[in-house]
């Protein structure tokens, strides 16, 4: 049995939105088993992005991967992950 590894790290994302594209910053959970040299994310989250994105439904990219937000009263909240 490989012994696994959790930590949260800060990675840099892009949020895509209706006529909209803005680099922002992502906190993740990062789990990985350094043995067999694999990773996954378990957790994700918006740290860091622009004040001034207007509300509405965008979608994330970090590191390969891609996720629903949607931002409402100023917070970010994420779908399905």
């Amino acid at each position: 049995m490989y012994a696994s590894i959790r930590e949260t790290v800060l990675v840099h994302g892009v949020l895509h939105g209706t006529d909209v594209q803005s680099p922002c910053v992502v906190r993740a959970v990062k789990v990985s088993i350094p043995r067999l040299d694999v990773f996954e994310y378990v957790k994700a989250e918006i740290a860091e992005a622009p004040a001034e994105l207007p509300e509405g439904h965008y979608q994330l990219v970090f590191e390969g991967r891609k996720m629903q937000v949607h931002r409402h009263s100023g917070d970010w909240r994420v779908k399905g992950f």
